[in-house]
């Protein structure tokens, strides 16, 4: 119950604020974007499979950005870091009643999980839909490329909270976004190390995506947004294995181990914050 109450309280709190309102408004405008650009890209294309092929593309690259877009919300979305709150006197007031810590801080990253959920359910099917009704492009399993990125959100947020339990919010949102820069270069040197054969790039790259899986759980998602060009584009860019992939999106399907791998990620480290900060004196 107590968990539940947290919930409550973060998604009062998130509704009350500005982020989403803004968040909201900029997802529309972005989405508008998108569906005005693909107005315009069928108007100038005269061949239907160009615009077809240009149009599945251009989702996968709006999906890219979104998926950044996505990860600004998960740092931001779950307000000031604990470690601030206790230094400004709210826990104190909060946590004086007979209330967990762990129940306080699973409350907020569940509360702030729906927020996203609802996010990625909107602007996923907004943006499918958007492409759709221009060029008739509909992925097969658009659900499964939003729930890749859901989970790739959730990471980040339990990053945010592990962060939160010891530095302040600006600092504790800031290592996230540059953990979440560094699986992508660790991405992009995999998949450079794979089309100049380097062995010794590849391995960098699989190390950095066990470390942090948000690279790797994207190009999953992506798959499933482009499964019928996957061998039209192996081909475009020279690779004989699919599994290779190729820069901003894969092309082939994430292996199971590497999500579950993501979803034990995810748990370890809210579970490490939850941990950090139960015993900080505050």
């Amino acid at each position: 119950m107590a968990i539940w109450t947290f919930v409550r309280l973060t998604l009062r709190e998130a509704s009350r604020s500005k982020l989403l309102a803004l968040a909201a408004g900029l997802t529309v405008l972005y989405v508008g974007l998108i569906a005005w650009g693909m107005s315009k890209l069928v108007d100038s294309m005269h061949d239907a499979i160009g615009a077809f092929t240009a149009g599945a593309g251009l989702e996968v690259l709006a999906f890219f950005g979104g998926s950044f877009m996505l990860t600004l919300l998960a740092v931001f979305v779950s307000g000031h870091s604990t470690h601030q709150e206790g230094e400004s006197g709210l826990l104190q007031a909060i946590l004086t009643k007979p209330v967990r810590r762990f129940d306080a801080l699973a409350g907020r990253w569940l509360g702030s999980a729906i927020i996203l959920a609802v996010w990625v359910a909107v602007f996923t099917a907004g943006l499918i839909w958007s492409v759709g009704l221009q060029v008739g492009y509909y992925p097969s399993h658009p659900w499964r490329a939003g729930e890749l990125l859901l989970l790739q959100a959730l990471v980040i947020l339990s990053l945010r909270l592990l962060c939160g339990a010891f530095l302040g919010t600006l600092a504790s949102g800031i290592v996230p976004l540059l953990i979440y820069g560094l699986a992508w270069m660790g991405g992009m040197v995999e998949t450079l190390g794979h089309a100049l054969r380097v062995q010794a790039m590849v391995n960098g790259g699989i190390v950095t995506s066990l470390l942090i899986p948000t690279d790797a759980v994207w190009r999953g998602a992506s798959y499933f947004l482009l499964p019928q060009v996957t061998a039209l584009a192996s081909s475009v860019v020279g690779v004989q294995d699919p599994a290779r992939g190729v820069p901003f999106f894969g092309v082939a399907p994430v292996a199971t181990p590497m999500v579950l791998w993501a979803m034990a990620y995810t748990a370890a480290m809210f579970l490490i914050g939850a941990a950090i900060f139960s015993r900080r004196d505050i």
